[in-house]
């Protein structure tokens, strides 16, 4: 029998929770549009809905903020490129974090060049968290739109949201908050916090891909990104994959019934892979290590190697990693977080990510620790001048 791969590389798709798949299968039975006002479609959207109220229900959201999208990315780009002010004005100005995903990036950029708003990158301390003052200190005239993510997917760390909101909140702007990283350990109710858009995905919670959502909090306007009819209320269009929201709905309960032990477990595993890692490994850094970050989450940064390389002979061993780096013969790119964290290039070219999920348990964590140590061998040894350069 094949022996199961330790996985640790739950931030492209998080292994499917309990009950999803047949819930989809179930879904994809019913052949029927939550749109159409025959019976198996009014069965459809009353499913449909079921799903959004046990969404927002978990999310502390009233079930008419909830607005499915197709990914995250999707929810990201609505929010920074749609989200109007009062009287339907653009924002005066944006503020975004260097450290955000690649689609708010582009949309604030995109929607910066097209309606002619100045784009600022939020000001971050020497441990990549939001510097509060400066911030604060440099905010455009309001009314403004500011996107921070609650953690960084890549290397965990977590933003001081609370107190951005509030002085978000105080000055006259709107908050978006990109919590995809942050929900498979962090739980929240959006009716506690200063936030105003918050955007969430299934595939990061053991749900399948393919569907997302946008939280949009009443009081909040925005226009559609996708033009359609009726459907989420006509604020956007296309028709919703029942069958996936109800794998995510799915999910959703069995992350509602077990998200404290995983947290938990998520602790204890992060905590001693960090442990060894500075006991058993040479040259080998935690990236972000200073700030606060949420567990399941490490990106070693290890000198002298390929990230990539490292990443297919892990693969080939059985344990799935990921990776903050890529390389040619000609040229070295590391990720835009790590580059914003002050990380050299030759550094950030050995990034090995490790990010665990809810079936993550100390087995794989042992089995990473015992064949880490001869990967890092093997590819030193084939570029034996890299070693402990750091930043050179």
């Amino acid at each position: 029998m094949t022996r199961k791969p330790a996985f640790f590389d739950s931030d492209n798709q998080m292994p499917l929770r309990p009950g999803v798949v047949q819930a989809v299968t179930d879904g994809l039975a019913l052949e029927a549009n939550a749109m159409s006002r025959s019976r198996r479609g009014l069965r459809a959207k009353e499913r449909l809905e079921k799903a959004r109220e046990t969404l927002a229900g978990i999310f502390g959201a009233h079930p008419a903020e909830v607005v499915f999208t197709s990914s995250a990315s999707e929810a990201n780009t609505w929010a920074i490129e749609r989200t109007v002010m009062r009287k339907g004005a653009s924002p005066r100005g944006m503020r975004v974090s260097p450290l955000e995903h690649v689609s708010v990036l582009n949309a604030a950029r995109t929607r910066g060049v097209e309606e002619g708003i100045p784009v600022g990158m939020i000001p971050l301390l020497s441990d990549g968290t939001v510097d509060l003052d400066r911030f604060e200190r440099e905010l455009p005239e309001p009314p403004f739109l500011v996107s921070v993510q609650w953690a960084n997917p890549e290397v965990g760390l977590v933003q001081p949201i609370d107190p951005i909101g509030r002085i978000v909140r105080e000055r006259g702007g709107v908050l978006h908050v990109d919590f995809v990283a942050a929900a498979s350990s962090v739980r929240i109710r959006l009716d506690e916090h200063p936030i105003d858009l918050l955007s969430v995905s299934s595939g990061r919670m053991g749900g399948p891909p393919g569907i997302a959502a946008l939280v949009v909090r009443r009081g909040i306007r925005i226009s559609p990104l996708i033009e359609g009819g009726a459907q989420e209320g006509g604020r956007r269009g296309g028709s919703v994959p029942v069958f996936l929201a109800q794998g995510w709905e799915a999910a959703l309960r069995h992350w509602d019934q077990f998200q404290a032990e995983e947290a938990s477990r998520l602790h204890s595993l992060t905590g001693h892979v960090e442990n060894w890692t500075a006991e058993r490994l040479e040259d080998v850094e935690i990236a972000a290590k200073n700030g606060p970050r949420i567990p399941g989450i490490l990106n070693l940064l290890v000198h002298g190697i390929d990230g990539q390389a490292a990443l297919s002979r892990l693969d080939s061993v059985g344990i799935e990693v990921g990776t903050g780096s890529s390389c040619s013969s000609d040229s070295l790119k590391v990720s835009h977080v790590l580059t914003a964290l002050g990380v050299p290039p030759v550094v950030g070219q050995g990034s090995v990510v490790l990010t665990m999920g809810w079936e993550t348990n100390r087995g794989d964590v042992d089995r990473f620790c015992e064949r880490f140590p001869e990967v890092l061998d093997d590819l030193r040894r084939l570029a034996p001048t890299m070693r402990g350069k750091g930043g050179e």
